[in-house]
């Protein structure tokens, strides 16, 4: 084992801590901002397994991922597009085999539900989309996502369990206050 190997895992690690915390926060800008550090780290542990459908893939999430954050309320459809269109073009010029294009269209998928944002959706979307990660992170023989995409998607079942949870929680509380 070579020592960029372990030290792309030891990155790998750190970005699935930080992701994981992620969805477990309450507000939008710091699951965000979560997601930004852990991009930036995923980037780097990719560059170093040099994969590049997903180091470039990264690239575009962090921007994404600080776009959103930055953006107002409203709904910019045309930077919406940019990015859709500039994950398309990374699908067609990274294209190696069935496996290069898992990371391209899991971030296609997340970022049309992370632009619309609704905590929910985007939760099941993540869970969706880590089975595609878990697939590529097999295939590169990233040992460390591999069981961070696995762990991830557990993790997403119970944040959406809990978020549910919450909602019906809410809505016994209402229903009594109406009741007294």
């Amino acid at each position: 084992m070579s020592v960029i190997y372990i030290i792309s895992q030891i990155l790998a690690f750190i970005s699935f801590l930080l992701s994981l915390i992620a969805y477990h926060r309450k507000e939008k800008k710091n699951i965000m901002l979560m997601m930004v550090l852990s991009n930036v780290l995923y980037l780097l542990h990719y560059v170093l397994l040099q994969a590049p459908s997903w180091y470039m893939t990264k690239v575009l999430a962090i921007l994404r991922d600080s776009v959103i954050i930055k953006k107002d309320k409203k709904k910019s459809y045309a930077l919406l597009l940019v990015f859709a269109f500039s994950y398309v073009v990374l699908w067609i010029l990274n294209y190696e085999n069935i496996f290069s294009i898992l990371p391209l269209l899991a971030a296609l998928i997340y970022l049309i539900a992370v632009w619309n944002w609704n905590e929910l959706v985007v939760k099941k979307i993540a869970c969706f989309c880590y089975i595609f990660w878990l697939v590529y992170n097999i295939y590169i023989g990233s040992i460390v996502a591999s069981l961070a995409s696995l762990i991830s998607i557990i993790s997403s079942f119970i944040a959406i369990i809990r978020f549910k949870n919450k909602k019906t929680s809410h809505k016994k509380d209402e229903r009594l206050c109406w009741e007294m």
